[in-house]
């Protein structure tokens, strides 16, 4: 499993998405435009390669290939916005090459992923599912699913136009990284201003308690609640999400002026 750079956009402080388990760098949906009119926003995405084979499937060499992405972009250190899956990546990024992370903000992860009777049922079902029904599963289904009761028509209609949402090979590897990452071990290694962000409503990550858990181990850590906010929540408009990673880049900033 590799991350490639899906797209650099924007100019400003490097802003470094890291997507969920998708994998497609896409469903920042509304929110893309808006990070990229302040920030110099760089999208991941996750692909299989000849350079990654089943072996190598793992948090620290899917880290690795986020600090090459980093430097074919000629960026030294980065605010990284890590989503579900992309949580423990970011984390791991930090404990690994603590120099290219400047901030991390981490919004319905989990440092170790506990609904696993879940994901098993997940990951034997939906591959069995004919790609027809699946299509329409993913278009009438996850959105109520996966942004809860403040989903609105836009997120919706962007969320239906992007390609690739599928229970592919790729998927499914990722979604065995999930069930065999723990970083609760080194969290207090982390030494990066984070800033974390639960939702109440996510039906997919046990957010809050995993929030809870993460800013309790690592020193300094905020923690925000999204009020009825589904899992995917980084597209929801009346959400300040620019002003707050405008005040982790300042966060950021402190933190670097006080180590110079």
């Amino acid at each position: 499993m590799l991350a490639r750079v899906r797209e650099d956009a924007g100019s400003g402080k490097p802003l470094v998405y890291v997507p969920g388990i998708d994998g497609t760098g896409e469903l920042l949906l509304g929110a893309r435009e808006r990070f990229a009119a302040e920030f110099r926003l760089v999208r991941l995405r996750y692909e299989l390669g000849p350079g990654a084979p089943p072996g190598e499937d793992d948090y620290p060499h899917l880290a690795s290939s986020v600090v090459d992405a980093l430097d074919e972009c000629d960026i030294g250190s980065a605010i990284l916005l890590a989503e579900s899956f992309g949580g423990p990546l970011g984390l791991q990024i930090a404990l690994d090459h603590p120099e290219r992370v400047s901030a991390l903000a981490i919004v319905n992860s989990f440092s170790h992923y506990r609904m696993r009777a879940r994901l098993a049922l997940t990951n034997t079902v939906m591959p069995r599912v004919p790609p027809r029904l699946a299509r329409f599963v993913r278009r009438h289904v996850g959105p109520p699913m996966l942004m809860g009761p403040r989903r609105d028509p836009e997120m919706v209609r962007a969320f239906r136009e992007v390609e690739g949402l599928v229970f592919d090979e790729g998927y499914l590897r990722r979604a065995r990284m999930v069930r065999g990452v723990d970083l609760r071990p080194r969290l207090g290694e982390i030494r990066c201003p984070v800033a974390l962000f639960a939702s109440e409503r996510d039906g997919i990550v046990d957010s809050l308690p995993q929030a809870r858990e993460m800013a309790a181990a690592i020193e300094g850590a905020t923690m925000e609640i999204i009020p009825r906010g589904g899992h995917i929540a980084l597209p929801l408009a009346d959400e300040p999400w620019v002003e707050r990673i405008r005040t982790l880049a300042a966060r950021a900033e402190a933190a670097r002026a006080v180590g110079a």
